[in-house]
């Protein structure tokens, strides 16, 4: 484990304290209306796993407080309920194990007790659907929560952190909805959903200083991409249909700041819906489309570097007529009612910078504000085409609206002002 997460693990306990009070609840005790059904059964480090062999439907198995060992054994188990006395109060912890198996099982809840420190992961899901964890703390171990295999649920009101690797996963065929959490420093993605899956539903979490991209939705890569280049690993090349998914991933109200890469990365086939996000101070891009489809309404961009927002044609823009009839596949999306700013450049090259960049993209940017940038506010180049109307573009040190090697692009009703150059269609860079 990296040295960061370890001393955040050794410091979390109060400052998890702190930010619960600050949100209103005290972490450690249930809230009163989370206990809708007794305990009929009480469970011992020593009895958990005997306890949970036999449960039946309705069983509410309450956990003592103390440290049970992982890893914890749910198989074939319908409607069980499992609860602790308290995150930090019960704790199931890994080790060089999982903390907890659940494989063809039902509607089981999770609730008010701590995950600690599982290998390969704190909860492992396979085949099971309904499965809920709610007021979880899951700090340390190799991933967070992974639901694999056509797996089904909902993560909320948790704390996911300090993993080596994501901090939820969502694999092949699994559809999960993840509300109102805390997603943050852990050494990969905060949430990832890879894999042929369904839909996923990311709402209201703060996602946060994970050291790969916040969130990121498609098939799983062969190589991560270069920044500030079009051109791509060769392992994609060789077998081009592989990287195309059929996700679907819905992102509503979230904050996907401080990220070591990309805020949110969109892989070719994937569809999108974003909205009311506030998208800031990632490594790389704010949001990178590629080969993808998305909306997005009313979603704030903030001091990213590279790009704000980046639509690119997947594998490049620049392989038209190289790579058969199917490719490249176009970005696809709207930008609407957005709010796009303070982008600064990619420091490995000093260069870049710009608000909204389409590279072989099908896109249009509608009543937003795009200021501020230290590139060009709007850039559609390499064969894009679509809409730049009703926008205030203003105050960005590169030109206002870029037009280059592009197709059919329609500019109507946009305030330009106070940026490099105010005519659009010129492209001009004032980075080295």
């Amino acid at each position: 484990m990296g040295t960061r997460r370890f001393l955040l693990l050794l410091s979390l306990f109060g400052l998890l304290t702190v930010a619960a009070l600050a949100g209103g609840t005290v972490r450690g005790r249930r809230a009163p209306a989370a206990e809708a059904a007794a305990c009929n059964k009480i469970a011992f480090p020593s009895t958990l796993q005997s306890l949970v062999d036999v449960a039946q439907r309705g069983d509410v198995i309450c956990m003592t407080p103390g440290v049970f060992r992982g890893p914890l054994l749910f198989s074939n188990r319908h409607g069980v309920t499992l609860r602790g006395m308290g995150t930090h109060v019960s704790v199931l912890a890994g080790g060089d194990k999982d903390s907890m198996l659940i494989f063809d099982s039902t509607d089981l809840v999770f609730e008010d007790f701590t995950l600690f420190f599982g290998h390969p992961a704190n909860a492992y899901l396979s085949n099971s659907q309904n499965v809920l964890f709610q007021r979880i703390d899951a700090g340390g171990g190799g991933i967070g929560l992974h639901y694999d295999l056509g797996s089904t649920g909902r993560i909320i009101d948790s704390f996911v952190y300090a993993m080596d690797g994501d901090g939820i996963l969502i694999r092949r065929r699994s559809n999960v909805t993840v509300e109102r959490n805390w997603v943050f420093v852990n050494g990969g993605v905060g949430v990832s959903t890879v894999g042929e899956t369904a839909t996923t539903t990311i709402t209201r979490n703060i996602i946060s200083d994970n050291e790969g991209p916040g969130v990121f939705a498609g098939q799983t890569p062969c190589a991560l991409l270069p920044p500030g280049f079009v051109e791509v690993p060769d392992c994609y090349l060789t077998n081009l249909q592989a990287f195309v998914g059929d996700a679907n991933i819905i992102l509503d109200g979230n904050v996907i700041q401080a990220s070591g890469s990309t805020g949110i990365v969109m892989f070719p086939g994937t569809r999108g819906t974003l909205r009311n996000n506030r998208i800031w101070r990632n490594e790389l891009s704010g949001l990178f489309v590629w080969g993808a489809s998305i909306s997005s309404e009313a979603d704030e961009y903030n001091a990213n570097e590279e790009h704000a927002i980046e639509f690119r044609a997947y594998p490049d823009p620049l392989k038209y007529g190289q790579v058969g009839k199917l490719f490249p596949v176009r970005a696809v999306g709207r930008i609407n009612n957005a709010d796009i700013h303070d982008t600064v450049v990619l420091p490995q090259t000093g260069t870049l910078g710009g608000g909204v960049l389409g590279q072989g993209a099908n896109m249009d940017v509608s009543n937003s504000r795009i200021y501020r940038n230290r590139g060009i506010g709007v850039s559609y180049v390499n064969t894009s085409l679509g809409t730049i109307d009703n926008n205030a573009i203003y105050d960005n040190r590169g030109s206002a609206i870029c037009i280059y090697k592009a197709g059919n692009v329609i500019t109507a009703g946009n305030e330009l002002h106070g940026n490099d150059d105010d005519t659009p269609g010129v492209c001009h860079e004032t980075t080295p």
